[in-house]
């Protein structure tokens, strides 16, 4: 449209400037030949010669246009056409409708007929795929890749139901070879990623995160980074026949140097990273993350990581948890550590004041399990059957109603 408009502003300039030419001086035009001779002037004789080159243009694409309708191969081929578009269209709604046989049939001729057949041998494609007939899926497959733009279609649409037959190796694979000739495109990233969660495949999909960042929005990949990233510390932190905790946890610890700096600020991975180092036997390490960054931002998912502290003398812990309780007091997360570090020190009545302030300023199902079990041990079984009462209580509150029998 730009450079419609910029030769129409010429053409009104050149005869702007040629109209003024010709009315300072129309000039004088002699034709002769023979016996015959015409004189005009030189305006008449170039607005003449304008009409003419417009009425050649004019007739030329008039009888191209009449040539093409009249021409049997070009009109058989806009009747094929004509009918392929029917078809697809019409496989379409058989297929939405689900009538999978007529549709596959339509679909497939409109493929073999048509002016689009990408779009005919996909949807085709589909059609074998709900009839579950594996030969036909790949003919139509086979038949898209053979288009240019169809090649990526047709490796998603593989990998895509690799992925939902439970073959995510087979789906990787289509996947990997797809991301060579279209590295960036933002479908096969997708589902490259998906393929990945599904193998449990953590390294790779940390390593793929860069790339997706470039084409989904930062939420999503925010939140596929952050599974990931705590799914790796704890395939580190528990990888099997690896019995000798100091050598995992210096394997854990030279992967948290690899985690991105947001997320080591985040409490849930901060409370998993330090929770398995004190399960190695880091407690130290572990106490002093804990505090650092709830220094910084409280958490209630980190405190609990003490109760996993073997290293720490009890007693020292539940100075720290106390200091806690002092800030916040009736913090149910920290009352419940609190007593569960006190039962690590055979203080049964300390333990049991802890389960009971927890109980009682937040209903905690846990902290009522842990008081049951505490006041059976100590053969008080009256208190720890209303304990339990207590917490059954609490969950059937969660449940919804529903008509029970009298």
């Amino acid at each position: 449209m730009k450079k419609i408009l910029l030769l129409l502003v010429l053409a009104l300039i050149a005869a702007a400037a040629l109209g003024r030419w010709m009315a300072a001086d129309s000039g004088y035009l002699l034709l002769v030949r023979g016996n015959w001779e015409m004189d005009t002037t030189l305006g008449f004789a170039v607005l003449v010669t304008v009409l003419a080159a417009v009425a050649l243009v004019v007739a030329t694409l008039i009888l191209n246009g009449l040539w093409q309708l009249a021409e049997p191969v070009r009109a058989t081929r806009r009747f094929r056409q004509s009918v392929a578009r029917r078809r697809l269209k019409s496989g379409l709604v058989l297929l939405v409708d689900g009538d999978i046989k007529k549709a596959e049939r339509l679909l497939s001729a409109a493929g073999r007929e048509g002016d689009w057949p990408l779009a005919a041998w996909l949807l085709a494609a589909e059609c074998a795929r709900e009839r579950g007939d594996g030969e036909a899926l790949e003919q139509y497959l086979g038949e898209a890749s053979a288009d240019r733009r169809g090649l990526l279609m047709s490796g998603l649409m593989r990998a895509r139901f690799a992925l939902d037959d439970g073959q995510p190796e087979q789906a990787r694979h289509e996947l990997e070879a797809l991301l060579k000739q279209a590295p960036n495109n933002r479908r096969v990233l997708t589902l490259y990623a998906d393929v990945l969660d599904r193998l449990h495949d953590w390294p790779a999909l940390c390593d793929l995160i860069p790339r997706l960042r470039k084409v989904l929005d930062e939420q999503s990949v925010a939140r596929r980074e952050r599974r990931a990233w705590l799914a790796r510390v704890q395939e580190v932190a528990q990888k099997p026949g690896f019995n000798d905790a100091e050598s995992r946890a210096a394997e854990l610890r030279r992967l948290w140097k690899s985690v991105p700096v947001a997320l080591k600020n985040d409490p849930a991975m901060k409370a998993r990273y330090a929770g398995f180092l004190a399960q190695l036997g880091q407690g130290k390490v572990a106490l002093g993350l804990v505090r650092e960054q709830l220094g910084k931002e409280w958490d209630d998912r980190l405190p609990t990581v003490l109760e996993a502290i073997d290293d720490v003398p009890p007693d020292d812990l539940l100075q720290v948890l106390e200091g806690w309780l002092a800030e916040r007091p009736g913090n149910a997360a920290v009352l419940i550590t609190a007593g569960r570090v006190a039962l690590k020190a055979r203080l049964w009545g300390k333990a049991q004041s802890f389960f009971e302030a927890a109980a009682n300023s937040s209903q905690s199902a846990t902290a009522l399990a842990e008081l049951a079990r505490l006041y059976r041990a100590l053969g008080d079984h009256g208190k720890a059957d209303q304990a339990l009462e207590r917490r059954v209580s609490r969950l059937d509150s969660e449940l919804p109603s529903l008509p029970m029998p009298n």
